[in-house]
């Protein structure tokens, strides 16, 4: 088999997976809601997820913070006992007060950050627990859709074992560009020349490349780089 006939063949394989694809992705309502519900948690979850561990972090710096606003009120508290004078009880006084107003503060920011999170991983587990449930039920009755397109089922498998057997006839610079033909052009790599034109892009061939194509069978569309050949 020629190279531009593996590349038609390959390209209508595509086209006929794509469309195979499409009806098998192409859900119930039922189904498809599971799946959206179960889209929803599952993004739910990794954004708790991350404002779990965020969480957690500041509780370490808010621990360590407390920490050192409970070391400062002790050593308050010790000067102000060590206070002689009444100047000195005035000053250390203070200094109490003040320790005391930012021990009060760091211990309600770390009771804050603590609830944050426990409220965070228990709707982490909620959400996880819809999740869970809604792909039960989305498998169970995928497993019964399945059955249903069962000709689908069979064709896609055809399909991506032909696909498979067209790719192993290509050299890897053919099979490389291709393949990047199919991503970067909307899954059209291969195209027919009708009237002169390239009808993956419209645009019409200068006179040169009509003679070229016409005497090697195929060539790269100028325009868009897709290949293109001369229906029979």
């Amino acid at each position: 088999m020629s190279t531009l006939a593996v590349l038609q063949e390959l390209q209508t394989a595509y086209n006929s997976l794509r469309t195979v694809e499409r009806e098998l992705s192409t859900f119930p309502p039922d189904m498809a809601r599971l799946e959206s519900s179960a889209k929803v948690a599952g993004k739910r979850v990794e954004e708790l997820s991350k404002k779990i561990d965020q969480a957690k972090m500041q509780i370490a710096t808010l621990t360590a913070e407390h920490l050192q606003a409970i070391k400062a009120e002790e050593h308050a508290r010790k000067d102000l006992k060590a206070s002689a004078h009444k100047a000195q009880y005035t000053i250390a006084m203070r200094a109490l007060d003040e320790k005391e107003r930012q021990l009060e503060l760091s211990q309600r920011g770390l009771k804050e950050a603590e609830t944050e999170l426990q409220t965070a991983e228990v709707e982490k587990e909620k959400q996880a627990s819809i999740q869970i449930e809604d792909m039960r039920q989305f498998d169970e009755l995928h497993e019964i859709f399945l059955a249903e397109h069962e000709n689908q089922v069979v064709a896609k498998e055809r399909l991506s074992k032909q696909i498979e057997e067209l790719t192993g006839q290509l050299d890897e610079a053919t099979l490389n560009k291709f393949n990047r033909l199919m991503q970067g052009r909307a899954g059209k790599a291969v195209v027919a020349m009708e009237n002169n034109v390239c009808t993956g892009c419209n645009t019409k061939l200068r006179t040169p490349l009509v003679y070229q194509l016409k005497a090697q069978g195929f060539i790269t569309c100028e325009s868009c780089q897709r290949i293109l050949y001369i229906p029979k």
